[in-house]
């Protein structure tokens, strides 16, 4: 295979299983790093927004305890509220239970933090973080605006004063006693359970990627073994149809052989008679005037005869001629003459007579000329063989249309029985008992007409006849393929 062809065979093939698979994977790839761990960032953020909410109202309901004693008389308010403190003081949670909650009032000022102990107490109007946001007094306007909710900020990093990272809480105000309570999350800790997520989605991922790379790898790889084989066997295959195709043409070649051989017997039958008995007439001594006469008419009648078989054979080599494949422009008048004109003496032999009806438009196609002349020549042989003495076959044309033109075979002979009809295109189907047929000449003959990007049809009735329809474009292209392979 040159290395043309393996690139003409990879085009398609490319673009039917190479492309679709590099593109599943680079969708594949793209899920992962533009919707998957992007959505798996924003999961986890609101999980923890909604964890701290939630870490924040329980703690809130312990002050809501506490306060209910107050307003039952078990507790005084200052005896709640110092249990309140020591209860928050203490109460810590995650994963190093360091996590903690912090209690200020609206003013605001500390009322205690379990890490800033030296804020407790104090005036928190003014304290700022190292971005100079005032985080306490947007508590307080939160607190006044909404009753509770997030706030972004920066702090120390639990009990580590020297490390300061992004916080981000969520407070819930108690009125009763004008206290905020609160707790938050450092961003820092978010990102790194986000990024080992994500690590472990990659991992995954990358372990899916190659097991789909490998499957497509081999999809691939059999893919292209099974089209490559698909392409030699389709070339055998042509290659077996246009062998077909010539053996049919030399089977119809010998056919219609044996026909000119019986058809220039009868001539020459006669020619040999007459020129015996001329002979015999000249060895006589003396030539009376009608022996002279008689030898004339019997010389003109050997010089018809003769002409006679002249154009027999001229007929026979005129469709010899044509090979296949040879695509031209061509009057379809001129093709259906020349192959009328082939078989005409069987025809007439058989007592049939055989009438061209041509169409007055225009019958000029572009085709294979050998091929479709072998066409009209293997159904006109049919219809001979099919029809009955004294019966009539016509070939009609129609070329009302710009683009196709109609041929219609007509002939009034045994027709064909309804359970045979829709095989007789199957190769090697033949109804006849003798050697004869290779059973070729209907299935060449579709062969050739979807060669030409047409159509044939056939309608029949026992009894009464077939009818061949054949549609032809009259602008068409054979594949270079075939065009080579008919040339050879």
């Amino acid at each position: 295979m040159t290395p043309q062809s393996t690139l003409l065979q990879w085009k398609p093939f490319s673009k039917r299983i190479v492309l679709p698979t590099i593109l599943t994977i680079v969708l594949f790839i793209s899920a992962i790093f533009f919707m998957i761990i992007p959505a798996i960032e924003k999961n986890s953020m609101d999980h923890k927004r909604e964890m701290i909410r939630e870490l924040t109202n329980s703690a809130w309901n312990i002050l809501a305890k506490l306060h209910d004693d107050e307003l039952r008389g078990l507790l005084t308010r200052e005896q709640a509220q110092r249990q309140a403190i020591e209860q928050i003081r203490n109460l810590h949670y995650g994963q190093e239970v360091k996590d903690y909650f912090w209690i200020n009032d609206m003013h605001p000022r500390m009322v205690i933090h379990p890490y800033r102990i030296d804020l407790n107490g104090k005036d928190l109007s003014d304290y700022t973080d190292p971005d100079g946001k005032r985080l306490f007094v947007e508590m307080v306007s939160t607190v006044k605006q909404r009753g509770s909710g997030f706030v972004h900020y920066k702090w120390q990093s639990y009990d580590n004063k020297n490390l300061v990272l992004p916080k981000i809480s969520y407070v819930k105000g108690f009125a009763p006693w004008g206290w905020i309570i609160g707790t938050g999350i450092y961003l820092e800790d978010i990102r790194m359970e986000i990024a080992e997520m994500s690590s472990k989605v990659i991992q995954i991922s990358l372990g899916i990627f190659l097991l789909i790379s490998l499957l497509f790898t081999s999809i691939i790889r059999q893919s292209y073994k099974t089209q490559k084989q698909q392409r030699i066997a389709e070339e055998e295959l042509k290659k077996t149809q246009s062998s077909l195709a010539l053996a049919e043409k030399m089977a119809s070649l010998g056919t219609l052989s044996a026909m000119v051989a019986h058809e220039i017997n009868n001539p020459l039958s006669g020619i040999l008679s007459y020129a015996k008995l001329s002979s015999k007439y000249l060895g006589k001594e003396e030539h009376e005037p009608n022996t002279i006469e008689a030898v004339r008419e019997h010389l003109a009648l050997i010089a018809s005869e003769a002409k006679r078989c002249g154009d027999i054979v001229k007929n026979l080599l005129l469709f010899a001629k044509r090979s296949l494949g040879e695509i031209k422009e061509i009057h379809l008048n001129e093709i259906i003459d020349v192959s009328i004109k082939v078989v005409d003496h069987s025809a007439r032999m058989q007592d049939l007579e055989l009438v061209m009806e041509p169409d007055a438009g225009d019958d000029l196609i572009q085709c294979d000329a050998g091929a479709i002349q072998q066409i009209f020549v293997a159904l006109i042989i049919n219809a001979i063989e099919s029809s009955s003495r004294g019966k009539k076959i016509i070939v009609r044309t129609d070329y009302g249309s710009r683009e196709l033109v109609t041929i219609k075979l007509i002939d009034y002979g045994h027709g064909i029985p309804e359970e045979v009809l829709p095989h007789i295109f199957e190769p090697f189907f033949s109804t006849k008992t003798s050697n004869k047929s290779l059973g070729l000449g209907l299935s060449t003959v579709y062969g050739i007409v979807k060669r030409h990007a047409g159509t044939i049809n056939v309608e029949s009735s026992v009894g009464k006849g077939t009818e061949f329809t054949i549609i032809l474009p009259r602008v068409q292209k054979l594949s270079p393929i075939d065009n080579k392979q008919g040339a050879a």
